[in-house]
């Protein structure tokens, strides 16, 4: 068997040839750190399946490398102080360093200018983006002059610098990467601190998140209350970032759509903006589609549709409506369906969102969940994985399974919610009156469910 390291070295190498190589057939090279974000470039390269395969591979056995020839100390102490890493990210996102160094262009900025502009003590700016830098988040053009890389790029928000700074409402609307980064460092960071705590015991709150801000509610009904509208907002436009992980026309491509009856009825239940709807009823205008959610949600969505697709609501394609999803459904659906829903919710939850639309459905109705899965990091029989080389683990590590299990104790500790296997969802239809007929694999999979027969 070939030598552990050798192994790691050689998926890299093998990896990284083929990686440069679609990339050459498209006649442009695989662009460095140092370059600006450039969304459109090579993005059918990107989009590429046995592309995202290469990328994983290279990721999971580089990460593995330096896990293996690194010290334990090195590694536990990177990973103990990943506090750090969310709070200077937190610091830069919240004061629109990125979108500053953008009006800067490549020469970059000093720290005391930047901190001139954004009213905190240079010194403190330049700690905060040396730490990010080396960490290949930012450049260091020159001792503390910063600019933007290709990664900080991706911070920077849709409005110029004095209009992010003179409206925290509307701050981030249109930047979803900014948003999810500010959601994740500013709720996820708060619910996280009582996290330890809330699982030795809950002590009568709904999650890490109500223990912390000391406050009986949810985190949707705590976005309700006024003072938190502009985190709500945020909320809903970060939202739009993970709805992008399965790709292009994945969504519209998990059902057959077109197949259904002209003028079926589908309803996307806790919809938010509808980027989901919006996308399968660009592949099946034919049909009449439901976006049901709370105030907040709707309010997202009618601005979104109003911007991207104001003729669908306006022919009645779409039609909004605000409906809570512990509620009974109003509407009997031929298909219903939900992404990043089920996993925000504790079991009894689950059970009674997915009772209620069974209680609605037809006997010919479908039930779709775009929900992520948990993966073992070992091989799992039942379930079956991919072979992957050695030595790599076999969910790739944080290749395949590092937002998985990252959204997974995100969703615990905003929500007492997770992610959960095939196996997990398959016994959830079951105790609700849905069986499960197929998963549809992906970075999202889609799992299919037809109403049980009683």
């Amino acid at each position: 068997m070939t030598d552990y390291l050798t192994a790691l070295v050689q998926i890299i190498a093998s990896n990284v040839k083929t990686l440069q190589s679609a990339y050459a057939k498209n006649g442009s090279s695989y662009p460095s750190l140092d370059e600006p974000l450039d969304p459109t470039q090579a993005a059918e390269i990107a989009a590429n399946n046995d592309v995202q395969e290469n990328t994983r591979l290279i990721v999971a056995a580089a990460t593995q490398l330096i896990a293996s020839v690194r010290s334990p100390f090195d590694v536990l102490g990177e990973q103990a102080t990943g506090m750090y890493n969310t709070v200077t990210l937190s610091f830069v996102n919240d004061h629109n360093v990125a979108d500053l160094l953008k009006e800067a262009g490549p020469q970059g900025l000093d720290a005391k200018e930047i901190g001139r502009k954004i009213s905190v003590d240079g010194v403190y700016v330049a700690q905060c983006l040396r730490y990010l830098a080396t960490r290949h988040i930012f450049r260091e053009v020159k001792p503390n002059v910063f600019a933007n890389n290709r990664l900080s790029f991706a911070l920077v928000k849709s409005k110029p610098f004095k209009e992010i700074e003179s409206d925290m409402i509307t701050k981030y609307d249109d930047a979803p990467v900014s948003a999810f980064v500010g959601h994740v460092t500013d709720e996820g960071l708060i619910g996280s601190q009582s996290l330890i705590e809330f699982m030795r015991h809950p002590k009568g709150y709904s999650s890490p998140l109500s223990m912390a801000l000391q406050e009986h509610t949810s985190m949707f009904e705590w976005y309700a209350q006024p003072a938190q509208t502009w985190r709500a907002r945020r909320f809903a436009t970060a939202m739009k970032a993970p709805a992008k992980l399965r790709g292009q026309g994945a969504y519209a491509s998990a059902l057959d759509w077109n197949a259904l009856p002209s003028g079926s009825t589908i309803v996307d239940v806790g919809a938010g903006t509808g980027i989901v709807t919006m996308e399968i009823a660009r592949s099946a205008p034919q049909h009449k589609y439901v976006l049901h959610d709370l105030e907040g949600g709707i309010a997202a969505a009618q601005r979104h549709w109003a911007k991207e697709w104001p003729e669908a609501i306006g022919n009645g394609i779409v039609t909004l409506e605000v409906h809570s999803f512990f509620d009974p459904m109003p509407v009997q659906a031929d298909v219903y369906f939900m992404r990043a829903i089920i996993h925000d919710w504790p079991e009894a939850e689950c059970r009674k969102i997915l009772g209620h639309l069974n209680a609605a459905a037809k006997s010919t109705s479908k039930l779709v969940l775009f929900e992520m899965m948990a993966l073992h990091a070992c091989p799992d029989e039942l379930v079956g994985s991919n072979i992957v080389p050695y030595p790599l683990l076999a969910n790739l590590g944080i290749a395949g399974a590092g937002f998985v299990t990252m959204i997974d104790m995100h969703m615990i500790s905003l929500l007492n919610g997770r992610e959960r296997t095939a196996r997990e969802y398959e016994e959830l239809g079951r105790q609700t009156g849905w069986k499960l007929e197929t998963v549809k694999p992906g970075l999202v999979p889609a799992f299919i469910f037809s109403k049980a027969m009683e």
